[in-house]
């Protein structure tokens, strides 16, 4: 009874200095950036009603994390099956042949943004885009 006792406080104790340290990054910005820590640059033109959204990466965090860091966006699916459907209130009309890509750095990504982990080097641009 006694060893229970003890291997339950040390549990508690572990796991609460656990949660300390990971709500202490968080609150840093360092396990996931503040939307004010993330470049952000949005672009409307009326010509051909394109929406971009640019940001830099962040080390260790999805683009998919770093978009919704940055921008009111709308999802269908989740974490690697993720699939961006509205950004800033711009959806992809399906009807129009549309949906949102992502670039990293300049180059079409080869995985999806639940999936692609960013480096702090790296500029992601979200583009409406048609099929």
């Amino acid at each position: 009874m006694k060893k229970r006792t003890i291997i339950l406080i040390i549990s508690t104790v572990l796991l609460i200095a656990l949660a300390t340290t990971g709500f202490v990054l968080y609150k840093n910005g360092i396990i996931f950036p503040k939307a004010t820590q993330v470049e952000q640059k949005t672009t409307d033109t009326a010509t051909d009603d394109t929406t971009t959204v640019t940001y830099k990466g962040h080390e260790h965090i999805s683009a998919l994390l770093l978009l919704q860091a940055t921008a009111k966006t709308e999802i269908s699916g989740t974490g690697e099956n993720a699939f961006v459907t509205s950004i800033n209130g711009v959806k992809a009309d399906t009807a129009k042949k549309q949906f949102w890509s992502f670039e990293v750095n300049g180059e079409a990504a080869t995985v999806g943004a639940g999936s692609y982990i960013t480096t702090d080097n790296d500029t992601i641009t979200w583009k409406l885009s048609t099929y």
